[in-house]
């Protein structure tokens, strides 16, 4: 017990005595005085000076250093997740540098973090969530890929199959689907672990994109065949043509949007009748989950394989040329 006190003293002392300056010290050993002072139970201002030199460079340190074990018995996680939260708070408080860099390396950061928590079956949603929202702010808006959240939204609906619908769509409610790479959306138009809300979301995105690009394709192609006799007039007219495309596509999307509105309707009629004792069948429920993917098709002519989508920009951009 006294040897203890003794290493609490000294561990207070150090903290005391370190400079406030950011980047004098590396952030892996400022990690590692840190969970001394969690695990000798040192003082609340010890811990949170901690916290505050590692938050104002914490762009330097790695999803290892940021797995802080958790100290006692009543805890929802292995990990200190409160601990991480305070981190990010000191990090958006004293971070003052203009680089947007530096606001995407933390963000990345805690993707990996998530998709390293995730598979801790004691993790709950708004934890989950409360990381998630902290990781997207700290991009500024300027993380263009949505592949590091799709991975740990994965992993996590894969460890915890015991989430409800609504339960699982709150937590995709942090993934943005048109950030998303094309291997990205394959995967997930596959995944049967996200709502099923989710999927057509992703369905629609990348017909969109891929509707998109066949357009502007054209457009180039048939201004570079015919620059040689009106080659402005023509440049404006196919400019007017690819933005009422995009209006088109535009209206299209609202229109896709009332019919998801309508599917998700569908949805809770079925969710309710299976509640009711209609659906307590295996084989019903799997017949049902077939016929409603069946109705999506029907109804919206998505593609399930992003492949399927490329073969036919190729069959578009054949007919352009031969047209």
């Amino acid at each position: 017990m006294y040897k203890r006190n003794s290493q609490r003293e000294v561990i207070e002392a150090v903290e005391r005595l370190l400079p406030r300056e950011p980047r004098l010290l590396p952030c892996t050993l400022l990690f590692q005085m840190l969970n001394s002072a969690v695990s000798l139970e040192a003082s609340t201002d010890c811990r949170n000076g901690f916290e505050i030199r590692i938050g104002r460079q914490l762009d330097q340190a790695t999803v290892t250093d940021l797995l802080i074990p958790f100290q006692g018995y009543a805890t929802e996680t292995q990990y200190d997740i409160g601990c991480v939260k305070r981190i990010l708070k000191s990090f958006y408080t004293n971070y003052t540098c203009s680089d947007a860099s530096v606001f995407i390396k933390v963000a990345d950061l805690i993707e990996e973090l998530l998709a390293e928590l995730a598979s801790d079956v004691d993790l709950e949603v708004n934890s989950f969530l409360a990381l998630a929202e902290m990781s997207l702010a700290a991009s500024l808006e300027n993380h263009t890929n949505s592949d590091g959240m799709y991975r740990a939204i994965d992993i996590y609906l894969d460890k915890h199959r015991f989430l409800t619908e609504l339960e699982k769509e709150e937590v995709c409610r942090v993934l943005d689907c048109q950030k998303m790479s094309p291997e990205a959306c394959e995967h997930a138009a596959r995944n049967e672990r996200l709502p099923l809300r989710v999927v057509v979301q992703v369905l629609f995105t990348e017909q969109l994109k891929l509707r998109e690009t066949v357009v502007q394709e054209v457009v180039v192609h048939n201004t570079q065949e015919r620059f040689g006799k009106d080659g402005e007039e023509e440049a404006e007219e196919n400019e007017g043509k690819l933005s009422r495309t995009k209006e088109g596509l535009r209206v299209e999307m609202e229109r896709m949007n009332s019919k998801v509105m309508e599917l998700e309707r569908e949805c809770g009629k079925m969710r309710k009748e299976m509640a009711n004792g209609y659906g307590s069948s295996h084989k019903l429920e799997k017949r049902r989950k077939v016929s409603m993917w069946g109705e999506i098709k029907r109804k919206f002519g998505c593609m399930s394989n992003v492949h399927d989508c490329s073969s036919q920009v190729k069959k578009k951009k054949m007919h352009a040329r031969h047209g």
